[in-house]
């Protein structure tokens, strides 16, 4: 895998397959979409990977456009894990806010998920309770881009 400035820019792909082909990422914030309508890759999305190759991979710039997708995945208001009870819902805990990359942290989060669940007190806790949104502060990219989509370019 590589990165091009993932923090600001938010692109990020894998080489080259055996084909030929190279999977092009865009770590971002996405487009709001209905799970069960079609979802075709917009064509905005496709020239600003377009533009990020022309500055980064000018020779994959013109490449012909094999596949696209959206990639599924939600994020918190700010960004953050979201683990607590609901304080309006009894016995409902809310455990969410993986935005593609909460994997990465399950070992953590699954410890303090199961102190949430079973009432017990945990250090980390109060960093990801329930809470009115705030700001995004973190991972710019994600923020202030414009796709959350994939393309891969041959």
């Amino acid at each position: 895998m590589w990165a091009a400035d993932i923090s600001a820019t938010g692109w990020y792909g894998f080489p080259a397959t055996p084909e030929g082909i190279v999977k092009i990422g865009n770590h971002g914030p996405g487009h709001a979409v209905e799970p069960t309508e079609r979802h075709e890759l917009p064509e905005r999305d496709v020239e600003r990977c377009r533009e990020f190759l022309r500055g980064t991979f000018p020779a994959l710039a013109g490449a012909a456009l094999v596949g696209g997708r959206l990639c599924f995945y939600c994020d918190t208001p700010d960004g953050d894990f979201w683990i607590d009870r609901h304080p309006e819902r009894a016995g409902l805990v809310v455990a969410a806010g993986g935005s593609g990359h909460g994997f990465k942290f399950a070992p953590v989060l699954g410890r303090i998920i199961a102190n949430v669940v079973e009432g017990r007190a945990d250090p980390h806790a109060s960093r990801f309770a329930w809470r009115t949104p705030r700001p995004r502060h973190a991972e710019h990219a994600r923020f202030h881009g414009q796709a959350g989509s994939s393309a891969a370019p041959q």
